[in-house]
């Protein structure tokens, strides 16, 4: 049996995940989100004019991308402990930490979302100068047989209380993570609104399995969420929205164990 509501912030398939992503009482804060995710990644758009998004550049390290690391990671912590307070989760000490936010994989399967930069330059086997995708799976490490922080948030972490120890943390494969785990975020959250800055430029992508209907955003990634086979039919969504929107609970939390 399927889920009759949608849960506060979290998208599933078989639901168009406009009809109640946009709603204020699902999440008032959206618009605000998708404006500080283009706000870091134009950060990170300027950093390619200087560094190369090149194979050789993934250990580049710097003060400008110390910066985008910490905003990066501070944005991350922000949407996971939004998407747990609105499912009325507890921390497991005194504050949400990365211990609480791994549960998030029970609640959206995030360390099966793919994030592919497409225009990174490599070099094949003979020398060969080619372009091709980074894959980034920035929540590899949140699946349940690893249930950890992932290594760019440690990175983080190490390089935000020594800076001069671990500066070369602040690396651009590190910075590229952050930014994609913020987008991963965002769409686990709206779906294809998740890049709505000003009432405009929705984000989703075609695929047979694309959880609503499919939009383009002016974003440096591409983005899959995890296939609907992904999914047991009674974690998936099968709600009529406009029979249950005028309700007095049109939501339900989810139960983080």
């Amino acid at each position: 049996m399927s889920l009759n509501k949608p849960y506060y912030r979290i998208v599933r398939p078989k639901s168009y995940i406009p009809n109640y992503a946009i709603d204020a009482r699902y999440a008032s804060d959206r618009i605000q989100l998708s404006r500080a995710y283009i706000n870091i990644e134009k950060e990170l758009r300027n950093i390619f004019d200087y560094i190369e998004p090149d194979e050789r550049n993934k250990n580049t390290f710097s003060f400008e991308l110390y910066s985008v690391l910490l905003r990066a990671c501070t944005e991350v912590e922000l949407n996971c402990k939004l998407i747990m307070e609105a499912n009325g989760a507890s921390p497991i000490g005194s504050n949400f930490t990365m211990r609480d936010y791994v549960k998030l994989e029970q609640s959206s399967k995030l360390s099966k979302y793919k994030v592919i930069f497409s225009n990174w330059r490599n070099r094949d086997s003979l020398g060969n100068l080619a372009y091709q995708n980074k894959e980034i799976y920035p929540f590899e490490n949140f699946a349940p047989q690893v249930a950890t922080a992932p290594k760019w948030y440690k990175d983080y972490n190490s390089v935000k209380h020594n800076r001069e120890i671990n500066l070369d943390k602040a690396n651009l494969d590190n910075c590229m993570s952050a930014v994609a785990g913020i987008l991963v975020l965002l769409y686990s959250q709206f779906g294809s609104c998740c890049i709505e800055t000003y009432g405009m430029n929705k984000l989703c992508w075609q695929d047979i399995e694309a959880y609503d209907n499919s939009f383009d955003a002016n974003v440096i990634f591409d983005i899959y969420p995890p296939g609907i086979s992904e999914w047991l039919p009674e974690q998936q969504y099968q709600f009529d929205w406009e029979s249950i929107r005028y309700t007095d609970e049109p939501f339900d939390k989810f139960m983080f164990q």
